[in-house]
């Protein structure tokens, strides 16, 4: 069997990158941080540990949201890319919307859901966190 490979950019195509694998994990997250970070309501993440993820031309800047978080963004148009935290060392956290095929990620829980939009209704049954 061969290795998924899926590929993604910003907006202005100046970052791209690419992963190898399967993820971790895909989530919906709730929190007011990443709400801020995106502009969105709610932003949807795919985990990948760190080494199935490759960055071209080269790695974007970052800066630290929080203590110990750092989040990528293309320093050309300005489009969020990713998430890392000292807490989960060895991840990288990607925005799903960034991949050419975002519909080949279904969200398996929702992390922060207490922090939700009161008026963002969610009828799944996904399991919910926070």
């Amino acid at each position: 069997m061969s290795e998924s490979v899926q590929r993604g950019h910003c907006l202005c195509r100046s970052v791209r990158f690419e992963t190898r694998g399967n993820p971790l994990w895909v989530a919906y997250c709730h929190c007011e941080s990443c709400r801020r970070h995106t502009g969105a309501p709610v932003s949807v993440y795919v985990g990948f540990r760190r080494t199935q993820v490759e960055f071209s031309p080269e790695e974007p800047p970052s800066f630290e949201s929080s203590p110990g978080v750092r989040r990528r963004f293309c320093p050309s148009c300005g489009t969020p890319i990713s998430y890392e935290a000292d807490d989960r060392e060895g991840e990288l956290h990607l925005h799903v919307s960034g991949f050419e095929h975002p519909e080949d990620f279904s969200p398996d829980r929702h992390d922060f859901y207490s922090e939700r939009l009161a008026w963002l209704d969610i009828d799944d049954n996904l399991p919910r966190k926070g």
